[in-house]
This record gives C-alpha cells, structure tokens and sequence, in this order.
C-alpha cells in the first residue's frame, strides 16, 4: 500500500499533476519517457530512498516546499508547532520572530504567509541549508520579509530582541541513530541527532533564549515524543512564567510553549 501510494506521488510529480488528479486522466495514455523516467524512479525508492529526494519537494501546511539530501524534510508533526504560533499572533499583528534553525525554511514562511504583517529572522548552520530557505522564499514570495542568516543558534543575532523564539531541533538521542530507516538518515545526522541524551539543545536553548525576547515574549519549540517533562522543567528553571506542553494527535508530546 505504502509504495503504491509512493508511486502515485512519483507519478503525479512527472506529469505536473497533484495525486488527486491521477483519476481524472487514468484513461489517458502516458508518454513513454514518463514510463520510463516513473520506472527508474521506482527503483530508486525501491532501494531506501525517500520519496521527498527523489522528488526534490515536499508539502507542509498545504504548500509546497523544495528540499534536498542533508536537510529535514517537512513533516505533518510540525504543523501543530506552526498552529500554536499563529495562535498567539493576531491576524494584524506587527511582530517579529526568529527561527533557530531553519532548514527548509517552512515553518518561517508558513507563518509570513499566515501572518502579513509579520517579519521573520532565521538561521541555520548548514550553508546548503541557508540556500534553499532562500530558494523556498522566492518560491512563495516572502523574501522581502525574512531574513536569512547563517551560523549556530544565538550566533547571528548578538544584541537583538525578538516577540518570539521558534525552533524545531534536533532531538534524536545518539544511541538510536543507528536504528533510524535509510531514507531518514539522508536527512543528516546535524539535522537528526540531539546529542547523547537528545535534549542537549533545549539545554542550551533555555540558557539562553531569555536574552533574545521582548518583555512578554514567547518560545514555541517542537520536542521529542518521551521529551514534555523535561523540556517544562528546563523552560521553568530558565525564569519562564508559564509552560505548557502540547500532545500531537497520537497524544505524544509534541509541542513546549513558555512565556516570559
């Protein structure tokens, strides 16, 4: 079932159709270099390779996203993250937020085109990283409102102070990377892997985030499924007033929110 409906993306990318067209056009006889390119392709996942490599692009929050090999690749999961921003940012609202590590860059631009009058700032360590958030925002339009940096964390933003502070890290713990399927391990192990214990960023993060909010401000961080316990006491040991942790739908930890 799986490589089928693997095989209907593939297909639905060669021909320049959503997967939901395919129905329409089942009639319709296709050209033999697409059967012959859908082929390969197949072959290619066949052999462990994600859909979202072979492909080049990825959806998140109904648009679509370039990606490549090194990089997270988008998933459903980090939606609830993007939700419980735009909740505490009103439709109108003049704010500005910064994103640690981008990636892709889609939970940035996902909320500048939930939000107009928002501005974004991220980064990310990775240069191949950095260039494909640049690509991603020409794509739908809001490089004019985000800026895009490169460096660790904190590094790019020395002395600056924002509404709010968003991340989706690494939160993988080392031990468990060798069990990771191929397909994700492509994504990077700087993209993946937490540290030895998997929260070593939040650590940090904790540490340090309050020198980079407004009076008020806010941190939304995505975490790992066993992680909300930890996560809220860190948040808390760090001065934040309130925390709270939000369950996905498979009612895992998913999502830490802390106001100052």
């Amino acid at each position: 079932m799986e490589l089928r409906r693997d095989g209907e993306l593939i297909l639905a990318h060669l021909l320049k159709r959503k997967p939901g067209e395919l129905p329409l056009i089942f009639e319709e006889e296709t050209p033999p270099d697409i059967e012959r390119k859908f082929t390969e392709l197949i072959k290619i996942r066949q052999e462990g390779v994600s859909v979202a490599h072979i492909i080049g692009e990825w959806d998140f929050y109904g648009r679509t996203f370039k990606v490549k090999g090194g990089i997270l690749v988008p998933r459903p999961e980090t939606e609830l993250l993007v939700e419980k921003v735009l909740e505490l940012i009103p439709e109108n609202g003049k704010m500005e937020g910064f994103e640690v590590g981008g990636g892709t860059g889609c939970i940035s631009i996902t909320l500048l085109l939930e939000r107009p009058l928002l501005r974004m700032t991220v980064d990310d360590i990775n240069s191949e990283a950095v260039e494909l958030m640049k690509e991603n925002a020409r794509l739908h339009g809001v490089q004019d409102r985000l800026e895009i940096l490169r460096g660790d964390m904190f590094e790019p933003v020395r002395g600056r102070k924002f509404d709010f502070v968003v991340s989706n890290p690494p939160y993988i713990p080392e031990s468990m990377w060798e069990s990771l399927p191929s397909e994700v391990k492509r994504e990077g192990r700087e993209a993946l892997i937490g540290g030895e214990k998997g929260y070593e960023f939040y650590e940090k993060f904790a540490k340090e985030v309050g020198n980079y909010l407004k009076d008020k401000g806010f941190v939304a961080l995505e975490i790992g499924h066993d992680q909300g316990e930890i996560v809220f006491k860190l948040l808390k040991e760090a001065g934040f007033k309130e925390v709270i942790i939000y369950k996905d739908f498979s009612g895992q930890d998913r999502v830490a929110v802390g106001w100052s």
